[in-house]
């Protein structure tokens, strides 16, 4: 279907030409044509009542008398001069057919109307009348029979295909009437449009010469009258206008061009000095990190021993002065931790170098902890140390609790350094909209107070309120700055208040989105060491091939469960594993997934190849299905996640030997209450110690392995926090990124530290 937009303007000059003369035509022909075909018509019907009327007056005679050949003659003559009649039918007054010109199927009846037209033909029936005959011969009827007596009815049947060529002939001269009428037109619009395209035509040449850039391009003026030569000396204008102002800018671009040359080499040597100064910064970044983890790590090995063994001496006998000396030496040493935590800490803020978690936790066990933690000290300077938990505060928020209790710890413990008597509180409520909350914490205390003028340093880096505070109390004037960095880098704030001589308030509010409560938000575990409850045994004694990568995991699994009764065939990589199943044949199979040299899927569907009945159990800490279903497509018999829960691998272990578990109490649903915290904390910090090295030196693959090594164990042990840690640190390794890797490796190592894992 032709749009107005892509017609040309002669095709739309002769289409507003023709339209309407093919609207006109159209309208007139059918008129005329149906007028002509209608008079037609009415000729016929009317031949058709004239016919029958003079047969009717012709054949009263004919009928009175039943004289056939009379009859017969009136219809030969009425067919011979009337082409149109097909057919001529006479009934006498009792409707009985006396004679017919013609044999096909007719309707006649005497209550027939008295003409019709069904199909192609016109059936006409008239009463035949007897007048003056029967007067005559009859004259008694004379005053009786004044009025005409009907003595029959004469039939007509007229075909209207006789005027078919009549009709065909009007169609015809009716189109060619009106094909005339359009072609005259045309011929007409044509010409007039020839006038009105050329020079438009010629303009729209102009037109797009001067889009394409021939500038000095001019339409024609001679010749163009009217509108048209309006037009034409309007773009000839434009385009003289446009042509000087293409040239002033042509000049203007050549000056900005220049000018924009010089100031893009002066950039680029900024550019290349701003480069050299971030990179020489990083540089001094990256080594003012690397040496204050050196020098935390160096202060912090002989301040630990400094403190195990002042504890140690004081368990001996001394005098009351030596117990001074062993009390002023713990005091110092755990301040001197205290300082170098917050150096470091502040180091890293500096740096953006602490990147806050997402994970949730329980908002109502994370502050009673804190205060719980700050108790004792509270309690050696005979404090009051009081909370109070709004009944309306969630389950659980979303956040990062570590960062959070390190706020609130430092908020405490200046309360309590700084409170000689009297008390200190913590109050929090909450106010919920949505599915966040609004969570309002204030630490107040009864101490020393801070006069308004002193206020304005509280949180620059290095900073008390005055220097005989350094002296008394002690600290780096850290902690309040770090509470205010961590507050602010969580989209919070932290307000104080004081009064000298009467107290201080500080008021911690954050927005934090709330969370679902789930099983794993394990109050912490004991991290007192617990020998192997004896429930944990086998009723007989069973040979278990144990395929773990993890050396502290593959030794601590291998101590439950040889103190359970089993004999344990340890195997550290997938292809280790497939050849002690083939040397031993044990009675059960303990896979670890991610494994070097050839994962636990693989193994897996190797040692299915070899043997399709032993027992085999994959131990996973990924809860995705994809995994899951990859190992039992590959023929495990139980998934494991971890952190194993003993109680739970001991009843698979029972079920396998078909023999009921003995019962007894309370069930054991983590490692760590069977592993030695210290030799727990001592494969940490092994790990960590290579990690360092390894990302002084850039081996991203060394870096990734020892990931993998400690979300091993922060899987089985369930330890969430150093499982996110170790997390981050594997994405950057995978990234290539140095930098990521300091951070995280930082950040594991204090918390390594600070939760004494």
């Amino acid at each position: 279907m032709l749009r107005p937009g892509t017609l040309s303007i002669r095709a739309r000059v002769l289409l507003l030409a023709l339209i309407p003369m093919l609207v006109l035509a159209s309208i007139l022909g059918t008129y005329f044509t149906y007028t002509r075909l209608d008079d037609n018509n009415a000729r016929l019907e009317e031949r058709g009542r004239l016919i029958s009327g003079l047969l009717a007056s012709a054949a009263e005679f004919g009928v009175i008398s039943g004289n056939r050949y009379q009859l017969q003659l009136l219809s030969q003559q009425a067919l011979r001069h009337h082409d149109e009649v097909r057919d001529i039918l006479f009934y006498d007054d009792s409707f009985n057919l006396l004679y017919r010109s013609d044999r096909f199927p007719v309707t006649f009846s005497p209550d027939s109307p008295p003409q019709v037209l069904g199909g192609e033909d016109w059936y006409f029936l008239t009463p035949i009348y007897s007048r003056a005959l029967l007067l005559e011969s009859n004259p008694e009827l004379v005053p009786h029979s004044l009025e005409p007596v009907q003595v029959g009815w004469v039939g007509v049947v007229l075909s209207t295909r006789t005027h078919s060529a009549t009709r065909q002939e009007m169609l015809l001269s009716s189109l060619l009437l009106i094909l005339a009428g359009l072609l005259a037109t045309a011929v007409v619009a044509s010409r007039f449009g020839l006038g009105i395209t050329r020079p438009i035509s010629a303009l729209s040449q102009v037109v797009e010469r001067l889009e394409s850039g021939q500038l000095d391009t001019r339409a024609a003026t001679t010749g163009a009258s009217g509108e048209l030569g309006l037009l034409a000396r309007g773009i000839n204008r434009m385009a003289a206008r446009i042509q000087r102002s293409s040239q002033q800018q042509e000049e203007q671009v050549r000056k900005a061009t220049r000018q924009l040359t010089t100031t893009l080499r002066h950039l680029e040597r900024q550019n290349e000095e701003l480069s050299d100064a971030r990179y020489q910064a990083e540089t001094a970044n990256r080594t003012k990190d690397e040496f204050l983890a050196r020098m935390s790590h160096e202060l912090r090995t002989p301040l630990t021993s400094v403190l195990g063994f002042a504890q140690l001496l004081q368990n001996t006998e001394q005098t009351p002065e030596q117990r001074q000396y062993c009390q002023i030496i713990n005091q110092t040493s755990s301040l001197l931790l205290t300082i170098i935590d917050d150096i470091l800490d502040f180091s890293r803020l500096q740096s953006d170098a602490i990147q806050l978690e997402q994970i949730a936790f329980p908002v109502r066990e994370c502050l009673q902890n804190v205060v719980a933690m700050q108790s004792p000290m509270a309690r050696d300077k005979g404090l009051k140390l009081e909370v109070s938990l709004d009944d309306n505060l969630p389950p659980a928020l979303r956040g990062d609790p570590t960062r959070l209790a390190q706020i609130l710890t430092n908020l405490i413990g200046n309360a309590i350094k700084f409170t000689d008597s009297g008390e200190v509180r913590l109050n929090a409520s909450s106010h919920c909209e949505s599915n966040r909350c609004h969570l309002d914490i204030e630490v107040s205390d009864t101490g020393i107070g801070i006069s308004e003028a002193q206020q304005q340093n509280l949180f620059k880096a290095f900073a008390q309120a005055d220097n005989s505070i350094s002296r008394r109390y002690g600290g780096s004037g850290l902690g309040l700055v770090i509470a205010h960095h961590l507050a602010n880098l969580m989209h919070g704030s932290l307000n104080l208040t004081s009064t000298q001589g009467e107290g201080t308030q500080v008021h911690l509010r954050l927005t934090l989105p709330i969370a679902q409560v789930t099983p794993q938000m394990p109050p912490q575990p004991s991290r007192t060491a617990t020998p192997v409850p004896s429930r944990l045994q086998l009723n007989r004694r069973l040979n278990i091939l144990l395929a773990e990568d993890n050396d502290f995991n593959r030794l601590l699994l291998n101590r439950v469960l040889s103190q359970a009764g089993a004999r344990v065939i340890q195997a550290q990589t997938g292809v280790e594993a497939v050849q002690q199943f083939r040397q031993h044949r044990p009675d059960l199979i303990l896979m670890d997934v991610h494994m070097p040299e050839m994962d636990g899927i693989q193994a897996t569907r190797e040692i299915r190849a070899l043997d399709s009945e032993v027992p085999l159990f994959a131990v996973t800490a990924n809860v995705m299905a994809h995994e899951h279903e990859a190992l039992r497509a590959a023929g495990a018999n139980e998934i494991l996640l971890k952190p194993l829960n003993l109680s739970d691998l001991f009843e698979r272990l029972a079920r396998l030997e078909h023999k009921p578990q003995p019962t007894s109490p309370a069930p054991v649903s983590d490692l760590l209450d069977a592993v030695d915290p210290d030799a727990l904390h001592s494969e940490l910090e092994r790990q960590i110690e290579a990690l360092e090295q390894a990302v002084e030196a850039k081996r991203f693959d060394v870096i990734r392995s020892h990931a993998h090594q400690l979300m091993g164990v922060a899987g089985l042990y369930e330890l969430p926090e150093l499982e996110t840690v170790v997390a981050e640190l594997h994405q950057a390794a995978i990234a290539g990124d140095q930098r990521l890797c300091w951070q995280a490796s930082h950040r594991l190592s204090r918390l390594v530290e600070h939760e004494q894992y």
